[in-house]
């Protein structure tokens, strides 16, 4: 059928114009109809327990291009894992999750089983220390008070010293176990209030906090003596460790040995001889049966030694010190130590001696310290849960989690330092809480980002990713079958990413040295490139 060519008449020209208005119109109207309708189910849709509820935050799309490499570095890593050990470690018994989002965005950029509830390690610790954060303020502190039973008399006080326990571990990681500066300053405040000797005897109110004892699935019976064993209370010094230090002398001689701190009341039996220089390191520690050990040889040529190890009771430790170090400052205490639960109040306060939460969180995070960690989350509990117990931190946390926004759904805890097997959590969580930490106040932020562990520095990463430096901060974790690495990464175009590599695999030794860490190194380095 041939064609008709109609003639273009101005009046048609309108009509196609009025029609066209008209149809833009109504697509208009159709589409901020369809926006409302969008918006409002979103707002009703239930918020995913881990996400911050920041509802101002742009939500971000995942990379598919940045999950293909974080997944062939798994891959990579889990195929090892099963040719080391001959196939007991596989891809069928391992779980690898990550979880990575850009700091200020929703969403996750790669999300490898993400979701899966596993155990963390010391990567709780970002959990004990973001919610203290929260729970104390920037400005918060671990207090002991010191109360007289009656009012000093001309320098005297005649009855007991009594001391409130505020759960303060008294570490300082550049002191290498010596509490003396702490005691000075208490000697200064209870001199200025007018006590000089106390005919009494001190009284420890361990209060509403935990006997020290071990937690819920710990590691085995042998390892209580070792550091990462040392337990937590109401009272504590050095973290709960004696500290020996190790210096030779001339071969053949007696090395010089320092333990500190000083006046803990247990005997000890010292015999560490300098051996040639370049002879074996042989250093041996701990208390064994009361005593403190520190035996064997040290090499002429080594600089000096120092090793932690775990006190057998920190709150009996406390005491002693403190006798001990206030007569060294001059204030004699005539009577011994007693532990009491809640001594009477109305006394006299006399003394009191804080120490901020902030000071405390490179030892937690750069160090991964476990008494440390314990300390502050019993004494996050004693805070807001009522308790310095397991109990009470539970309570503590889930507050303060609220606080920070985010939801506990799945989420374990039963200790501050994740050395129980019994703790569980999502990479996703774990992002999410760093996310939710790093939009704290400016000084809380600043302070939980200055207290994670710069590669090739300090801490746990002083020996790993050196050429990243200052542009990673991260907190890593292990306990046997467990590896874990979280932090935050800036990349090559300038965006800062929170990420979360949590590894839990049937217990292999050698595996996290030899295949994980290198596998979150290696992811490491791939966030880093982003953009570059």
């Amino acid at each position: 059928m041939a064609s008709i060519d109609r003639p273009v008449t101005p009046a048609r020209t309108a009509r196609l114009i009025l029609l066209s208005l008209v149809l833009v119109a109504l697509v208009a109207t159709l589409w901020v109809m369809l926006d409302k309708r969008l918006g409002a189910a979103q707002a009703a849709a239930p918020r995913p327990p881990t996400e911050p509820a920041a509802s101002s935050r742009r939500l971000i799309e995942p990379d598919a291009v940045l999950e293909a490499r974080v997944r062939a570095a798994i891959s990579k890593a889990v195929t090892k894992a099963s040719k080391e050990t001959k196939g007991a470690v596989g891809a069928s018994n391992s779980v690898v999750a990550v979880s990575v989002r850009e700091l200020g965005y929703q969403g996750e950029l790669v999300a490898v089983q993400s979701n899966r509830a596993v155990r963390p390690a010391s990567n709780l610790k970002l959990v004990t220390s973001a919610a203290a954060l929260a729970g104390f303020g920037a400005n918060g502190a671990l207090v002991t008070t010191f109360e007289a039973s009656t009012a000093p008399v001309k320098g005297v006080l005649s009855g007991d010293l009594v001391v409130r326990a505020g759960g303060d571990p008294l570490h300082d990681r550049a002191a290498k176990g010596d509490c003396a500066a702490w005691c000075a300053r208490l000697a200064t405040q209870l001199k200025a209030s007018g006590v000089q000797r106390v005919r009494g005897a001190i009284v420890l109110d361990e209060g509403e906090w935990l006997q020290p004892g071990p937690g819920p699935a710990w590691p085995d019976k042998s390892q209580y003596w070792q550091e990462h064993c040392a337990l937590a209370g109401g009272f504590s010094v050095n973290g709960g460790c004696i500290t020996a230090t190790v210096r030779p002398t001339q071969p053949g001689s007696k090395a010089r040995v320092e333990v500190l701190p000083r006046g803990t009341g247990l005997p000890e039996r010292i015999d560490v001889r300098t051996g040639p220089a370049g002879s074996k390191l042989d250093v041996r520690v701990g208390v064994e049966g009361g005593k403190i050990v520190v035996e064997g040889s040290i090499p002429a040529s080594t600089n000096e030694w120092s090793a932690r190890f775990a006190l057998p009771d920190p709150v009996d430790a406390f005491g002693k010190v403190l006798r001990h170090e206030l007569a060294r400052n001059g204030i004699i205490v005539d009577g011994e130590v007693r532990r009491v639960r809640r001594a009477p109040g109305g006394g006299v306060l006399v003394a009191r001696m804080e120490t901020p939460v902030t000071a405390l969180l490179a030892a937690v995070n750069t160090d991964s310290n476990n008494a440390v960690a314990d300390q502050l989350y019993f004494a996050l509990g004693a805070k807001l849960g009522g308790e310095g117990t397991r109990k009470g931190g539970q309570m503590a946390v889930a507050k303060s989690l609220q606080d920070l926004g985010l939801l506990d759904q799945g989420w374990k805890q039963v200790d501050g330092s994740g050395l129980s097997r019994d703790n569980l959590v999502t990479a996703r969580q774990i992002t999410a809480l760093i996310e939710a930490a790093m939009a704290l106040d400016t000084a809380s932020a600043s302070a939980f980002h200055d207290s994670l562990a710069v590669p090739g520095e300090d801490g746990t990463l002083e020996r790993r990713m050196g050429d990243l430096g200052e542009r990673l901060r991260a907190k890593t974790g292990f306990i046997n079958g467990t590896s874990a690495l979280s932090g935050l990464v800036d990349t090559k175009n300038g965006r800062t990413l929170v990420f979360s590599i949590l590894v839990q695999y049937p217990a292999q030794g050698g595996l996290n040295t030899s295949v994980w860490k290198p596998m979150q190194n290696e992811i490491c380095r791939e966030l880093a490139r982003v953009g570059g």
